[in-house]
């Protein structure tokens, strides 16, 4: 059975709840940490990080990890997203970021973890 994919998370960022929780400017110990700690669990502890289960289980198996995608999950990734270090197939979305709801906050976090990214590749360089 596949498991029903809500989102694709492709990204190079090494998740971190504390930097995380900081961009989008949540405190913590209060209440935004309780939203979106959750949305922060649902993306990146929760989820499927699809790369490393492909190289761990499956690369004798197929071919590439394109082809896993497709045949395992149905889905079809561009070269660009497959390139990510982490790939994040998401099962689950927290109500603050499914797109179901009217004013839910799934665009503003993904700019954020773009952000968290960005700021992570120019402190590699």
């Amino acid at each position: 059975m596949r498991d029903k994919i809500k989102l694709i998370l492709p990204t190079s960022w090494v998740p971190n709840r504390e930097e995380f929780l900081a961009a989008l400017g949540v405190s913590r110990g209060g209440l935004g940490e309780q939203f979106f700690g959750t949305v922060y669990d649902a993306l990146f502890v929760a989820s499927i990080e699809v790369k490393g289960e492909f190289k761990k289980y499956y690369s004798v198996e197929y071919a590439n990890l394109a082809e896993y995608l497709e045949i395992r999950y149905g889905k079809a990734l561009s070269e660009e997203n497959l390139e990510a270090d982490r790939v994040f197939l998401v099962t689950w979305l927290p109500q603050v970021i499914d797109e179901t709801y009217e004013d839910n906050k799934l665009d503003i976090v993904l700019e954020c973890i773009k952000k968290l990214e960005e700021a992570q590749n120019e402190d590699q360089i």
